[in-house]
C-alpha cells in the first residue's frame, strides 16, 4: 500500500497492520478444523466412555475449545501488527507453531494420557531422551520435517488470505465474542460434569489449556443433588498425608539376626498378568518355593516415584518432603551397618529424573547405571558386569546385597530371536505407529520382552547360588505397570489404573514362608518386610509407611499416585477409590472393584469403607512396638 503524501512510515505501517487484523483472526479460526483433527482419536475415545446423551451435547465443546486455541495463536502475533506488513508473515508462522505443538501434544495425549507438562518438558531434557523414551532418531527427524513443510504451507497460504481479505473493520468484538464463547463453554462443560461424572469432566479436558471449572458445591446447592460429606475429609487427609512422616530411627540401631545375601529385582513396566506360565514361568516355579503377593500394588504408576517408594518405604506422594529435607533410605545405611557390601545395577540410566542423587545417593559409589544399547542389549551387559563383580567380590564372606533393574520390558519391549515365543507381534518400527496397532500385537511383543528377562533372571540366580554356595534371599517385582490401550493408551505414568499400578511380587529363599497371599500389599511394604525377615524387632511404624507383607491386616488398603500430578486411589480387596486431585470437588470419587469394574452398589462400599481409607491417607500411628515375626501366608 503506497504512502499517502505526507504521512510517516510508521503511521503507513500501522494502518497496513490494522487492515490484516480481522482477516487474521478469521485465518486462525478456520484452522478449528485441524485442531480437532489433531485430537480426533482422542476424543472419540472420551467420548466412549461417556454415557449418552453427554456425548452429543460435548461436541459443540470441543469445537469452542478449539476456537479458544485459535485465538491463542492470534493473540501472540497480534504484537507483530504494529510492523506492518510483517504481520502477514507473524500470523501464519504462529499459526504454524501452534499446529506443530499441538500435534506433538496430540501424539503424547494419545499415547500417556496427559498433555505437555512441566514433566514431558524435564524429561525432554533430560540426556539421551529420545533413547530413554524408545522414539528412534529418525522419527523424530521426520516429525520435524514435516513442521518445517507445514511452516512453509502456512506461510504461503496465510500470507496469500490475508492480503486477499484485508479490511479495515475492527477485530475487537469478534475476539471478545469468542473469549466469550470460551468462558460459556467451561460453565457448560461443568454443567454436564455435575449430571454426567468425572468421565465427562475428563473428556472436557481433552484438548489442552482448558481450566478446570468445578461448579458442584454451587450446583448441588442449587439443585439439592449431590453430597459431599464423604470427599471431605478424605480430601483434607490426602492434603495432611504428605507431611506426615515417621520420624525415623538410627541405621546401627537395626541388628540382623541371620544375614543371607540379598537379591532385589526390579523389572521395567511389568504388570501382574504377566507372572504366568507362558510368559514368566521360571519366575512363577521359584515363586512356588516361596511366596507369591498376587495383589500388591506400585505406588506409583512412574518410575522415579515408585522407587522412592520401594527404597524408602514412604508413600509415593511424600517424595517430595523427604527429599527436600535430605533424608535418604534407611535401607543403605542398615545393609551397611550390619555388614553388607552393595552393587547395585540399573540397565537404565537412574540419573534419569534425578534418582542417582536421591534414591541413590548414599549408594552412588557402588551404583552402575545406563549400560550400552537398548532393552534386552542393555540388560545382558548389566548381568554380565554383575557377575564380573561376584567374581571378584564373591570369595569375601560377607553378606552382599545386590540389586539388578532390568530394562527390556521397557516400551518399545526388546528381546532376541530365543524368547519369540509369541507371534505375531508389533514390529516396534515406530513409536507413533504404535497407537494405531492393534494392542495384542503390542502386548505379545511386551510378553516375549518380559519372557527375555525371566531366562536372564533364572540364570543369574542359578549362577550366583553356583557361585556363592548357597541361595539368596530374593525380591522380585516391577516399578510400575503398563497399559496396552486398555483405557486408550499406551504406557504408564498417566493414570492408576489396574494395569499400570497392579505388579507382581515374589519373594523367595531361606526362611521365607510359602504360599500364595491375597491379602493387600503394596511396594511401602518391601523395606518393613525384609527387616522382619532377617529379625530386626522395630515397629515399621517407626521408619515406615508399609509393613511386613506376611502380617498384614484384613480391610487394607494402599495408596497407589501417578506422582507427578496429584491423582490417587485407594485399593483393598474387594474396593478401589480414584480420587481426581486433591482439590477433586467434581462429581465424587470413582468407585469401582480393583480391576477398575463398575459397582453397583459402590456408594455404599464407600461409605463402610471411609474410615479405612482414610487411614491409608493420614498414616495414623498403630499400636504395636516391635515388628510383628513372619507368619503363614493368607
Amino acid at each position: 500500500m503506497p504512502a499517502a503524501p505526507g504521512s510517516s512510515p510508521i503511521a503507513v505501517a500501522t494502518t497496513t497492520g490494522a487492515a490484516l487484523r480481522r482477516p487474521a483472526l478469521a485465518w486462525a479460526l478456520l484452522h478449528i478444523p485441524v485442531i480437532l483433527f489433531l485430537y480426533g482419536s482422542s476424543i472419540r475415545f472420551a467420548l466412549g466412555e461417556v454415557r449418552t446423551p453427554f456425548p452429543v451435547l460435548l461436541w459443540p465443546a470441543f469445537a469452542v475449545e478449539a476456537a479458544l486455541l485459535a485465538l491463542l495463536a492470534f493473540a501472540l502475533a497480534l504484537p507483530f501488527s504494529l510492523l506492518g506488513r510483517a504481520y502477514r508473515w507473524a500470523v501464519p508462522a504462529a499459526l504454524a507453531l501452534l499446529t506443530f505443538l499441538l500435534a506433538l501434544d496430540g501424539r503424547i495425549y494419545q499415547a500417556l494420557g496427559f498433555h505437555i507438562n512441566g514433566l514431558v518438558v524435564k524429561v525432554m531434557l533430560q540426556r539421551g531422551a529420545l533413547r530413554e523414551t524408545g522414539v528412534p532418531v529418525w522419527e523424530a527427524a521426520a516429525f520435524i520435517g514435516v513442521g518445517v513443510a507445514w511452516l512453509a504451507l502456512e506461510l504461503w497460504a496465510g500470507g496469500r488470505f490475508l492480503r486477499r481479505f484485508a479490511s479495515p473493520k475492527g477485530v475487537l468484538v469478534p475476539a471478545l465474542l469468542v473469549l466469550a464463547l470460551a468462558l460459556v463453554e467451561r460453565a457448560y462443560t461443568a454443567t454436564l460434569s455435575f449430571y454426567g461424572g468425572p468421565a465427562v469432566f475428563a473428556a472436557g479436558q481433552t484438548l489442552p489449556l482448558q481450566a478446570p471449572l468445578r461448579m458442584n458445591g454451587f450446583l448441588a446447592k442449587v439443585t439439592g443433588r449431590g453430597t459431599t460429606e464423604l470427599r471431605d475429609p478424605i480430601q483434607t487427609a490426602a492434603e495432611r498425608s504428605a507431611s506426615r512422616l515417621p520420624l525415623g530411627i538410627p541405621a546401627a540401631s537395626v541388628r540382623f539376626t541371620r544375614t543371607p545375601d540379598i537379591v532385589v529385582i526390579l523389572i521395567e513396566s511389568l504388570r501382574a498378568d504377566f507372572l504366568d506360565t507362558v510368559t514368566m514361568p521360571r519366575l512363577l516355579r521359584r515363586g512356588a518355593e516361596g511366596a507369591v503377593f498376587e495383589r500388591h500394588y506400585a505406588s506409583a504408576s512412574s518410575t522415579h516415584f515408585s522407587l522412592f517408594s520401594l527404597f524408602f518405604g514412604l508413600q509415593a506422594q511424600k517424595m517430595d518432603a523427604i527429599v527436600g529435607a535430605g533424608r535418604s533410605p534407611l535401607l543403605f545405611g542398615v545393609l551397611k551397618a550390619n555388614g553388607y557390601r552393595s552393587r547395585l545395577l540399573a540397565a537404565s540410566s537412574v540419573d534419569w529424573m534425578g534418582l542417582k542423587g536421591t534414591v541413590f545417593g548414599d549408594v552412588e559409589g557402588d551404583l552402575d547405571t545406563e549400560f550400552p544399547g537398548i532393552g534386552a542389549t542393555r540388560d545382558s551387559a548389566m548381568v554380565e558386569r554383575a557377575e564380573r563383580w561376584l567374581a571378584r567380590e564373591g570369595k569375601d564372606p560377607a553378606p552382599l546385597f545386590v540389586m539388578l533393574f532390568f530394562d527390556g520390558t521397557h516400551f518399545n519391549y526388546t528381546y532376541p530371536p530365543r524368547s519369540a515365543r509369541l507371534a505375531p507381534v508389533w514390529d516396534a518400527g515406530s513409536s507413533m505407529e504404535a497407537a494405531r496397532v492393534p494392542p495384542e500385537l503390542i502386548r505379545r511383543r511386551a510378553r516375549n520382552a518380559a519372557y527375555e528377562v525371566d531366562w536372564k533372571i533364572d540364570e543369574f540366580l542359578t549362577w550366583m547360588a553356583a557361585r556363592r554356595g548357597k541361595a539368596p534371599l530374593v525380591f522380585v517385582t516391577g516399578d510400575h505397570g503398563e497399559e496396552f490401550k486398555e483405557h486408550g493408551h499406551i504406557g504408564h505414568g498417566s493414570s492408576v489404573t489396574a494395569e499400570q499400578i497392579h505388579v507382581p511380587m515374589v519373594v523367595f529363599g531361606e526362611g521365607v514362608p510359602r504360599g500364595r497371599v491375597t491379602r493387600v500389599t503394596g511396594h511401602i511394604d518391601l523395606v518393613p518386610t525384609l527387616f522382619a525377615l532377617l529379625g530386626d524387632t522395630h515397629a515399621p511404624q517407626a521408619y515406615a509407611d508399609g509393613i511386613s507383607m506376611f502380617a498384614v491386616p484384613e480391610g487394607r488398603f494402599v495408596l497407589a499416585t501417578v506422582g507427578w500430578e496429584p491423582r490417587y486411589c485407594a485399593v483393598g480387596s474387594d474396593l478401589k477409590a480414584t480420587f481426581f486431585g486433591l482439590d477433586a470437588g467434581f462429581g465424587g470419587v470413582q468407585v469401582t472393584d480393583p480391576e477398575d469394574r463398575p459397582l453397583a452398589d459402590g456408594d455404599a462400599r464407600f461409605a463402610a469403607h471411609a474410615a479405612e481409607i482414610l487411614r491409608a491417607f493420614s498414616r495414623e500411628p498403630a499400636p504395636p512396638t516391635t515388628a510383628a515375626p513372619p507368619a503363614r501366608p493368607h
